[in-house]
């Protein structure tokens, strides 16, 4: 059988395609080896097996640049979801799973009330008081997620911008929740702009500036690290 590799490669350094990449030579070598044996399956003499298989390839060079181009597609994708999606996915699941052990655990929070009540008028009972909401625990163990996320993302050699989101991931997304629910809620249960800046400034503290600054903690570490970029 004729080395298909040698002949993809010399057919691609005489159009100069891509500097006779080892990966796209592969690809084609590879249909090219499959048409051949089905040729000589066939019963096609050998001669004219090669003839009919290198009728395959009209025109070598665009054929390499479609190659090259969805494989450079590929890795690119599959950076991102190494260095971006996979560290976030983890670190929202660590944080998100180590709240739900905690409160299954039977841990109450710890309450810190906030009395509002003289700036209501008319005073109300119900709306007069508000808590701030601290799973000591949790709040422990967003330092390690942080961490963890900002080194998986450094590993894959990720920018500083990259492993600061991966690591502050899960109060980006309380963020992003935040501003989504809030808005619906007030508006059900009553609209009032007061309403809005004291719950709006009560959820933004007790669920994402004070996760944030937990697990910032743990990222602040690894977003200069180079170790973790040559792990």
């Amino acid at each position: 059988m004729p080395d298909w590799r040698e002949r993809v490669r010399e057919r691609l350094q005489a159009t100069d395609a891509f500097s006779c990449r080892e990966e796209v030579v592969e690809e084609i070598a590879i249909h090219l080896i499959e048409v051949y044996d089905a040729a000589r399956a066939s019963g096609l003499p050998e001669a004219q097996a090669v003839e009919v298989t290198l009728q395959e390839v009209g025109d070598w060079h665009d054929l390499a640049r479609k190659i090259s181009h969805a494989k450079s597609r590929e890795q690119s994708v599959n950076y991102r979801t190494r260095s971006f999606w996979l560290p976030t996915l983890i670190t929202l699941s660590g944080a998100s799973f180590s709240l739900l052990v905690i409160q299954s655990m039977g841990i109450e929070p710890h309450l810190v009330w906030i009395d509002l009540r003289h700036l209501v008028s008319p005073p109300s009972v119900l709306y007069g008081r508000i808590n701030m909401t601290f799973y000591w625990p949790w709040l422990a163990s967003l330092p390690f997620f942080g961490a963890l996320g900002a080194y998986l993302s450094g590993r894959s050699h990720a920018s500083t911008r990259s492993r600061l989101v991966t690591g502050l991931s899960p109060a980006l997304i309380m963020l992003v929740v935040m501003c989504v629910i809030l808005p619906i809620a007030l508006a059900i249960d009553g609209f009032s702009l007061f309403r809005l800046a004291v719950f709006g400034v009560w959820g933004l503290m007790n669920w994402v500036a004070i996760p944030a600054i937990a697990l910032l903690l743990g990222t602040l570490p690894w977003l200069h690290r180079s170790d973790a970029a040559r792990a």
